[in-house]
């Protein structure tokens, strides 16, 4: 499956990020798997979610650009509310040199909130 290789230089946000707190992550399951796949949070606003996903992972095998599907954000860590989010892959980038070697930015834009 091919995908684009954007770099993070390029302005694909229309609002400005907060850092994640450290522990934060977004966690969801395709449809049919019983997989639950657990990636740190980079950043975060109101309309958009960043995570960050290890180049080499298989992950990369099976997610592309339009992708929708549900997510758990767990946005201060572990042992804190989880919010559940409908979210679409707008991006699939390398990140800014030097920064994050050895990764991919993925920057999901959230659709929907959706009930616990």
């Amino acid at each position: 499956m091919a995908k684009d290789n954007y770099s993070e230089s390029e302005d694909l946000r229309t609002q400005v990020r907060t850092a994640a707190t450290d522990g934060a992550s977004v966690e969801f399951t395709f449809p049919g798997s019983m997989i639950v796949y657990q990636f740190p949070l980079r950043d975060w606003s109101y309309t958009g979610l960043g995570i960050l996903v290890k180049q080499d992972s298989k992950i990369l095998d099976h997610i592309r650009e339009g992708q929708v599907f549900s997510v758990t954000l767990r946005r201060e860590g572990i042992g804190l509310a989880l919010e559940v989010y409908k979210v679409e892959i707008r991006h699939i980038s390398d990140p800014e040199q030097g920064r994050h070697p050895g990764h991919k930015v993925v920057g999901l834009s959230i659709l929907e909130k959706e009930s616990v």
